[in-house]
């Protein structure tokens, strides 16, 4: 009779001479599936964030990949279907291979480019409503690669969304810092939220004259509240905002240089339109 343990060895030398020679190979599916698993493709949301308290409304929550909470994912999963002991046997052979195997995939996903993992892989989850009222959201990220230098951008590895209004994201290193911006064609009319009776303020409005200096100092051009109609949610009431932002302006003389200077619908178009948003966010991972 044979050894079980000697059956065992030669079954690993054979299965690494077939991998070695060209022989045999990992299938292309298989790969590209092991690549996605590592970056969460397929994993249930509810595995992710057990709890709707860890992920609140208007919140982003910053995390790291666990390679051993991974490698764990990825030996049950290629587990299913194991019909005899040959499998077994390479299963166990594989299984400090499966996080190799899955990273030399993982960065084909997104960027469809072979590359090298640098661990520790880190993203973050956004719940807001900007994710489902702007379709075209821009991430970019910045932090630290495997050797400790600084990477301004940070190679995404995903980025998507997973339902209406929760966005998931994961770089290929460790995030120190999240840029995120309103898509760039999304200029707009707008104003900015403000604490208080009046919901909303133009605060910064744009000078159309030179500033006449008084001694080192430039005149702030004060902030405008934007008065709204009576009874009706996010509806302004034009003419008052026209003249708040006239009288403002006039005060320090920054429309044509004097104290009554003509506000037409030309000047209260440039004072309207905002530019895409901008939000950043520091990671303390």
């Amino acid at each position: 009779m044979t050894n079980p343990k000697d059956d065992k060895e030669r079954l690993i030398e054979e299965f690494d001479l077939l991998l070695s020679g060209g022989t045999l190979s990992i299938p292309e599916d298989i790969a590209t599936w092991l690549g996605r698993a590592m970056l969460l493709y397929g994993v249930p949301f509810n595995y992710l964030v057990p709890d709707e308290t860890m992920l609140p409304i208007e919140s982003i929550r910053f995390f790291s990949l666990d390679p051993g909470w991974l490698k764990c994912l990825l030996e049950g999963a290629c587990s299913v279907g194991r019909q005899g002991t040959l499998d077994e046997v390479l299963d166990e052979h594989l299984r400090n291979n499966f996080l190799d195997l899955a990273g030399t995939r993982a960065t084909e996903v997104r960027a469809g480019q072979k590359g090298r993992l640098n661990w520790p892989l880190t993203g973050f989850l956004l719940r807001s409503s900007i994710v489902e009222g702007w379709q075209g959201l821009e991430m970019k990220a910045a932090g630290i690669d495997a050797n400790g230098t600084l990477v301004d951008p940070l190679e995404p590895l995903r980025l998507d969304r997973l339902g209406p209004d929760v966005m998931l994201c994961i770089f290929n290193g460790k995030v120190t810092e999240i840029e995120i911006k309103q898509p760039p064609e999304g200029l707009h009319f707008g104003a900015s939220w403000a604490p208080g009776e009046n919901k909303y303020q133009k605060i910064s409005l744009r000078r159309l004259h030179p500033a006449e200096r008084a001694g080192d100092e430039i005149p702030e051009v004060p902030a405008a509240d934007v008065p709204m109609r009576e009874g009706v949610a996010r509806v302004i009431v034009i003419h008052e905002l026209a003249n708040q932002m006239k009288d403002a302006l006039n005060g320090v003389a920054a429309i044509d240089g004097t104290p009554n200077g003509r506000f037409t619908s030309a000047e209260f178009g440039v004072q309207m339109v905002e530019s895409p948003g901008k939000a950043v966010f520091k990671s303390k991972l």
